[in-house]
């Protein structure tokens, strides 16, 4: 198969020995919402998003009027809300779970094989699971802290957010090993496919949590990771062009792995404004 000549963009954070499962989740987590904010799939952080939808959710009983513009824009805000709550929730699930995905895929577009953007996570080959007591491991809010930060800051992917994405659909896709029996917790979060191909116009941006440090991938091993480290780590944090002609334009299951996609997907939506204000301003 022949290169790209638009080659996808790699950010190289080499953490992985570091992460525990609940702080690989939570980093996954906070990235998707991030992304979803930044590239304008919501018109407001999540944060902020969750709290609005729920003023206007505890309100409902007041006998309240309102316009059909602004019971319209809460029909598709609490939607959106509702459907990227299912998929974080099920995607802690299966990364805290025994077979842990290799990848994370973030697609978005109109539909899989007409993407736009696509953010492909590999994720850690071993993450230390919350029984282990070892006291070589950081804290977990501090490795996500340290990791989040290192990641949204850098200068690399604010330059692939330069050019606004209008609001459309977002997959997620997990890739998990094969072996002898259903490796998906909840079938009805995840479901097999067969794969995608990638459009070669879609932006690539691949993110690498795994650690090159192959003797740190035994859980409890006496691992060097207190603060200084993680700081050292996280300053060889580099950007660069994806290793010549590997191919990251497919999601394809093969004997080896398969590929699950998310029966949930988030429909992005634009503010609704009505006299030059936005009509949330009615549901604080």
């Amino acid at each position: 198969m022949s290169c790209s000549s638009l080659k996808p963009i790699t950010i190289d954070l080499n953490i992985g020995d570091q992460l525990t499962s609940i702080s690989c989740g939570h980093v996954v987590v906070e990235f998707i919402k991030f992304i979803a904010y930044q590239r304008l799939q919501i018109p407001y952080s999540y944060q902020w998003l969750k709290q609005i939808v729920n003023k206007r959710k505890m309100s409902e009983d007041d006998n309240r009027t309102e316009g059909l513009q602004s019971e319209r824009h809460y029909r598709i805000t609490s939607t959106a809300l509702e459907n990227l709550d299912f998929i974080l929730k099920s995607l802690l699930q299966e990364i805290s779970s025994a077979s842990m995905p290799e990848e994370v895929c973030i697609v978005l577009g109109a539909t899989p094989i007409t993407c736009k953007e696509v953010y492909r996570l590999l994720l850690p080959t071993m993450c230390h699971k919350p029984q282990c007591h070892s006291s070589h491991i950081a804290n977990d809010q501090k490795i996500q802290r340290n990791v989040f930060q290192a990641l949204v800051t850098s200068e690399e992917l604010s330059q692939a957010f330069f050019k606004p994405l209008p609001p459309t659909n977002t997959y997620v896709f997990i890739k998990k090993k094969t072996v002898n029996q259903d490796v998906v917790l909840n079938h009805d979060n995840f479901v097999f496919t067969s794969g995608h191909r990638i459009p070669r116009s879609s932006k690539i941006v691949i993110i690498d949590f795994r650690s090159q440090n192959a003797g740190n991938l035994s859980c409890c091993n006496e691992f060097q990771v207190f603060g200084e480290v993680i700081n050292e780590d996280l300053v060889k944090l580099k950007i660069e062009d994806a290793p010549e002609c590997e191919d990251y334009h497919e999601i394809e299951s093969t004997d080896v792995a398969k590929w699950y996609e998310s029966t949930y997907v988030m429909k992005g939506f634009k503010d609704c404004i009505v006299n030059g204000t936005s009509v949330t301003s009615s549901w604080l």
